[in-house]
């Protein structure tokens, strides 16, 4: 999924500026629906349901990603990191939504699976036909399900989809990281405030020539470590020393929570302090969670650790399409973050090279953990040689006191 998401996200860029932000956001839902219904039936053969729900799902994800992204940020230039979190704190909250649904779809029972396939794993648990027929039957159906909610829900975001006013569309486009657009100001001061805030525009091939973009590409790679292990192994890990289903399913939820207002609040902050300070933050805590992760084995310990690192999770998200624009300039901004986000796809193939070697070769959770500490602590370390733009919000208070510009809210 992330591999499919990750190659066409400079495609829904470049299809943005052909045919529109609306258009490209619909052939990207219906594609994902498509495919999420289309399961239904691959599910029977392994490498189908890798095509349907892994590869041609991530298509759909990659080409409505960005586009969505964007066109908010052009109603709120200011707040780049804070509108890119908001938006994507809607993945966040899709997991708290249809997890519980999806277990007791499946699993109305509560049933904790019993069959545990591999002896050196005697935690990795499954439910195995025939005694859990009942469970397994059920999941095919809930393709079916969550294609109808995703037509639902995606038919009438599309519907609420409204572009930017002009006069926002052109500040948006300028780069403008000040306020509001005064529609009363002084002319040469506008002229000042926009040739101080206007960064340089660069094309997806431009970009690949810039420093700044490798920083940010490598750091999303060593992100990418701690995101996929916890993505992937947080339930099986917990399933370990806890077995009541349904509360691991509500640890899934609240994590959910924690992972869609984290992108917000780590964009709020983004924007107060600049990339370099949240980003190498984020870092830090991400890899002092995963070092001390393995030492708890309670049950609402182990809620607050996944809680904490699903926060650490949505970070990435908002801080890196912000710094994107802010460094390379609004024009090409959705393929230039579909380029940044490519990383995803390196840091997805590294994982499972790097799971397969650890974790199917006895390798204790612990320690697996701990190598993903390392790629954090190396990633913010690589962060730190971001150049540093100063802080959006000092800078817009300084042009303020400065050129006496004022915010007017547009009206219609």
């Amino acid at each position: 999924m992330v591999c499919g998401q990750g190659t066409t996200m400079v495609i829904g860029g470049l299809l943005e500026r052909k045919i529109g932000s609306r258009l490209t956001i619909l052939m990207g839902c219906a594609i994902h629906s498509l495919t999420a219904a289309l399961s239904y039936f691959a599910i029977r053969s392994f490498y189908s349901l890798i095509i349907t729900y892994g590869i041609l799902f991530g298509f759909g994800i990659g080409i409505a990603y960005s586009p969505a992204m964007t066109l908010a940020m052009k109603w709120l230039p200011t707040y780049k990191g804070l509108v890119a979190g908001s938006v994507v704190a809607g993945f966040g909250l899709g997991a708290m939504v249809f997890n519980p649904i999806i277990t007791s779809f499946i699993n109305p029972n509560n049933t904790s699976p019993s069959y545990a396939p591999y002896p050196d794993h005697p935690s990795e648990k499954y439910f195995h036909d025939p005694e859990d027929s009942a469970i397994l039957n059920r999941v095919p159906y809930c393709f079916l399900v969550m294609a109808g909610f995703f037509i639902i829900l995606q038919t009438i975001g599309n519907l609420l989809l409204k572009s930017a006013p002009p006069v926002f569309d052109n500040f948006y486009e300028s780069g403008v990281n000040g306020g509001s657009p005064s529609l009363q100001q002084d002319s040469s001061a506008s002229d000042n405030l926009l040739h101080e805030a206007e960064p340089n525009e660069f094309t997806p091939l431009q970009l690949l020539k810039q420093r700044d973009f490798w920083i940010l590409w490598f750091t999303f790679l060593c992100n990418n470590q701690g995101i996929c292990y916890v993505s992937t192994y947080w339930k099986s890990v917990g399933q370990g020393f806890i077995s009541d289903d349904m509360f691991l399913a509500a640890i899934g939820s609240a994590a959910s929570i924690g992972n869609a207002f984290s992108r917000i609040i780590w964009g709020g902050i983004g924007d107060k302090l600049g990339f370099k300070v949240a980003m190498c933050t984020l870092q830090a805590l991400f890899a002092m969670l995963y070092i001390v992760m393995f030492y708890t084995q309670h049950k609402w310990g182990y809620a607050i650790f996944v809680f904490c690192l699903f926060f650490c999770v949505g970070g990435s998200f908002s801080l890196l399409p912000a710094a994107t624009i802010r460094s390379f300039g609004s024009l090409n901004a959705t393929a230039n973050y579909g380029l940044v986000f490519t990383s995803a796809v390196a840091g997805a193939l590294i994982n499972l090279l790097i799971l397969n070697l650890t974790i199917n070769n006895g390798m204790s959770h612990q320690h697996v953990q701990w190598i993903m500490a390392t790629f954090l602590i190396v990633g913010c370390v690589n962060s730190a040689f971001f150049k540093f733009r100063g802080c959006p919000c000092a800078r817009r208070e300084a042009r303020s006191g400065e050129y006496g510009y004022a915010s007017v809210p547009y009206s219609e």
